[in-house]
């Protein structure tokens, strides 16, 4: 009788089990299509200006400074057909804020991506919204990092990408309201633009092919047109420049050996609605030595104009645009980093060398040699020679953790009659210096999967 009482729950505790482990099974089994990921950076630097960005007048004293970049990232991925990224992030110098914050204030908080992204094929995908533009080695497109702020274009981007081959454009269209509208986003009329405090173009349409020949060898093929217009007023009569850019580089990379070649020609005409005819070539060769040890040598070479000269009926001045030109034209962007230096253009010769004492460290030390391609005069006659001086930099990077880096520089600027005349800085003193320290951690603060 025992017995007999006890086989229905023997049975239904088996069926229980079996049942369990069915569901878990089943469980397992579901696909985790979507993807939840929070990260965050912090990236307090110190500065201390006496020359950067520009000569420093002789009896002036440096400038210290802490500003710091935080932001937040939130990324949202489903399968392979959807992806989503929402990138706050504010940027402020330490002390500008009271301690109650809320008051009057000129620190920033922005959105600096705020996109979509479609993926109806492995191939094929399209991105619209707030996104980073960077192509090649950043020569003419790049996302400009070192600043706090970066940079990113409000676009819609199309990629089609195979094992040898990707192809990508990119269209803008772009209008500020704030300044010729009443800042009202409900206006019904009118479509002028104005660059201030904006973007600085209207227009954009950019076509990028990049083409893999093998395992060292690879060519890229940039197209770009840039449409720009200044209204003064919502009656004005501004037209629109358009202005092109024809580029193409080649990358070559083995063990020992690298070399990257760039020519780019612009024409159209400039945002004065000037002809233009300038050109870009630049050439850079690297050798590895042994594990730890890599020297390079290069040139850059900017078309530009004559300055103090008859104006002639064409602008030969090159625009790198929205590269980022602190990695090739002196870490104290003296050049095409947001400081003009009157269009003559420019020759930089450069050699660097790159040692590693450790996996997680690099030592770099470079030399510039800047020239002006162009003849240079003043007002009163005086002509001056092409030698823009000679920059060098020192820096370093170390990789205390996965997520935590350390980096820093340390770079001075011989100046010369030349480079303080471009600079209208006639009274500065013969070196400015500029030194930096960077704390950069970037972590995942969650991950979901479900």
């Amino acid at each position: 009788m025992l017995q007999l009482s006890n086989r229905p729950i023997r049975i239904s505790i088996f069926l229980f089990l079996l049942t369990s482990c069915m569901f878990v099974n089943a469980q397992d089994s579901i696909v985790k299509v979507h993807e939840f990921v929070i990260s965050a950076q912090v990236r307090p630097e110190f500065e201390m200006r006496y020359g950067y960005h520009k000569p420093t007048i002789s009896g002036l004293k440096p400038a210290a400074l802490i500003s710091q970049r935080n932001r937040i990232g939130l990324n949202y991925n489903y399968k392979q057909l959807l992806s989503l990224r929402l990138i706050p992030q504010y940027i402020f110098i330490w002390g500008q804020d009271g301690l109650s914050q809320g008051k009057s204030t000129q620190n920033t908080f922005s959105l600096f991506e705020v996109w979509i992204k479609l993926q109806p094929t492995k191939a094929i995908s399209f991105t619209i919204g707030r996104q980073v533009i960077a192509l090649d080695d950043e020569r003419f497109f790049g996302e400009s990092d070192f600043g706090q702020s970066g940079r990113a274009h409000d676009a819609l981007s199309f990629q089609f990408k195979q094992k040898k081959i990707d192809l990508r454009a990119f269209f803008a269209y772009n209008q500020n309201y704030k300044e010729l509208y009443g800042n009202s986003i409900g206006n019904t009329s009118g479509s002028l633009y104005t660059s201030k405090n904006a973007t600085p173009y209207k227009w954009m349409q950019t076509a990028w092919a990049g083409v893999k020949f093998n395992d060292k060898n690879k060519m890229s093929f940039l197209f770009s047109n840039f449409g720009y217009q200044e209204a003064k007023s919502s009656s004005d009569s501004a037209k629109t420049h358009f202005s092109q850019t024809i580029g193409v580089n080649y990358f070559y990379a083995d063990s020992l050996w690298s070399l990257n070649a760039s020519a780019y020609f612009q024409g159209g005409k400039n945002k004065d609605g000037v002809k233009t005819n300038a050109y870009l070539l630049a050439f850079l060769l690297n050798r590895r030595i042994g594990r730890k040890w890599n020297v390079g040598f290069g040139t850059d070479f900017l078309s530009g104009n004559a300055v103090g000269y008859a104006p002639k009926k064409s602008n030969h001045a090159f625009s790198p645009a929205y590269g980022t030109n602190h990695k090739f034209y002196g870490s104290m962007d003296y050049f095409f980093a947001g400081n003009a230096h009157k269009n003559t253009g420019l020759a930089d010769i450069y050699a660097k060398v790159g040692f590693n004492p450790t996996k997680k460290s690099l030592i770099t030390l470079a030399f510039h040699q800047f020239l002006s391609p162009n003849k240079m005069q003043d007002s009163s006659n005086r002509a001056y020679k092409r030698n823009l001086g000679q920059e060098i930099d020192f820096g370093f990077k170390y990789q205390a953790y996965k997520f935590v880096k350390v980096s820093g520089a340390y770079s001075l600027y011989i100046t010369t009659p030349s480079i303080l005349f471009l600079k209208d800085i006639p009274n500065a003193r013969k070196v400015q210096h500029w030194l930096w320290l960077s704390l950069d951690v970037n972590l995942d603060i969650f991950k979901f999967r479900f």
